[in-house]
Order: structure tokens, then sequence, then C-alpha cells
């Protein structure tokens, strides 16, 4: 009689239509991972089951949800109710770049709403069976936005702060649970995420990283149990100088940097 196998390990990632978070699931489904995908947009998910499933031979599922409305989140959470997840990944963000005068309050509302509510939304909807099965990982993705204050971007910097704030407090919580808590804070990436914030230059001229280096970085981080990942000896420095930099001066030097990315967004138009 043929054993009975173990069933894989199941990864579920936000944010999974492109950039960081279709990378993520990418790399987990190389290791061997089952992946539950959200995004909102259903045709990119279907494409990007199909990669998965036919080259990587795991499981796919797609849930199809925008993250920025109750509804969407209430689907996502019913998704997972009955699910043993191993890892779960907040990746799913959005952001607005110019004053906070000027900013479309439903624009900056859905920045709360998927960077903030759903990220905790979906973290506490897990986290009793992997406390329960005393193993798992927590991967919530953050920015080096979350060490310092972003005028012309104040409320997504600030809800960066909160997942940073949150994740450290969180790792406290559950030390000796067998559940870890893995922060990761990029710097500016080469995603779709730029453009749909409304940044068209690079980050004051500076090279992006690739998705991929920063995926791969984060799930080898993630399955070694670290806490925090800084992708890019140039992001460690920026957040290793906004803990000795004073706040006022930080201020004006994020101020100016955004102002850069502004202009070379209206040169790109």
């Amino acid at each position: 009689m043929r054993p009975t196998q173990d069933p894989r390990p199941l990864a579920v990632v936000t944010g999974a239509s492109s950039g960081i978070g279709e990378k993520m699931a990418v790399a987990f489904a190389r290791r061997g991972f089952d992946l539950v995908v959200v995004a909102r947009r259903a045709d990119r998910l279907t494409a990007l089951q199909t990669l998965i499933t036919s080259t990587c031979g795991v499981d796919v599922e797609c849930v199809a949800a925008d993250l920025a409305s109750r509804a969407g989140l209430a689907l996502v959470q019913q998704a997972l109710a009955d699910r043993d997840v191993d890892v779960l990944v907040n990746n799913a963000g959005a952001g607005w770049i110019g004053t906070f005068a000027e900013a479309p309050m439903e624009r900056q509302l859905e920045i709360i709403d998927v960077n903030c509510r759903s990220l905790i939304g979906l973290t506490q909807a897990v986290l009793p069976g992997l406390l329960q099965r005393r193993r798992g990982r927590v991967v919530q993705i953050a920015s080096v936005a979350g060490f310092m204050p972003g005028p012309r971007s104040s409320v997504y910097y600030a809800s960066k702060a909160f997942v940073v704030s949150h994740s450290e407090a969180l790792r406290h919580e559950l030390a000796d649970s067998g559940v870890t808590v893995t922060l990761v804070c990029p710097g500016p990436v080469a995603t779709e995420f730029q453009r749909s914030s409304g940044v068209r230059g690079t980050m004051g001229g500076a090279a992006l990283m690739s998705d991929v280096a920063v995926a791969e970085a984060s799930v080898e981080a993630a399955l070694a149990g670290r806490f925090l990942v800084v992708p890019g000896f140039a992001n460690r420095l920026l957040v290793a100088l906004s803990a000795l930099l004073p706040r006022r001066l930080t201020a004006a030097l994020v101020d100016r940097l955004q102002r850069k990315r502004q202009e070379a967004g209206a040169d790109d138009v």
C-alpha cells in the first residue's frame, strides 16, 4: 500500500497580480508551496495560476478581491477560514504622491484600508490556526518609508510606519510561539506600484531594485525566521541614518526627493 503523502505547505500572497507579490508567489511555488493568490485583477491571477501550475506542479487558488473594500477583505477572510495556512504574505499596497491638502480623500482612505486595515484583518484571521499548530510565518511588506516622515506622501509613509510598529509588537507577542514575523522594508522597486501611485520618475535618479531580488530576499528571510529585511546596502544605510538624523531634517530631505519624483513624472507624461 502506497503511504499517504503529507500535504504541501500553503502560502497566501496578497497583491499577487504583479511586482513583488507575483514574484514571491513564484518563489514559494518553486519551493513546493501550494498557493492562495489574492488581487483585484482576476485575469492577471489566472495567468499567474497557469504559469505556476505548469512549471512548478503545485496547486494555486485565485481569489479576486479588492482589499480596499470591507466586502473584499471579508471575501478573502472567508476563503481562508478552513485552510491550514503556513505562510501569510501581506503584500497588497496602495500609495499616492502629492501634498496632503491636494490629495483626493478617497485615495488617502484607500491607502489606509489596503496598507493597514486589510493587513490587520488577514493577520488576525490566520493567526489562531498558526498558534494552534505552533508553526507558521507572517510576512508584512512595509517600506523604508516606515522609518521616516514623508512629506508629499504623508499618508503612505504613515501607513508603513503603522506596519513597522505593529510588526515589532507582534514579533514580541509571538516569541516562543513557533510563529515568526518577517518585516520586509524595501526601497523603491521597479514595479507597477510606482506608476499606480502617480510616480513617473525614479527615486531621485537612483536605480530601482528588481522585484525578483526583493522577492527572493524576502522569501529566504521568512523561511529562515528572520525578522527585519531591508534589501540593498543603500536602503540599509538610509534606515540607519533615519534613526540618527533629526526628524525635521529627514522630512526636509524626503520632501526634496519627492519633488524630484514629481518633476520627473511631469517630463514623462
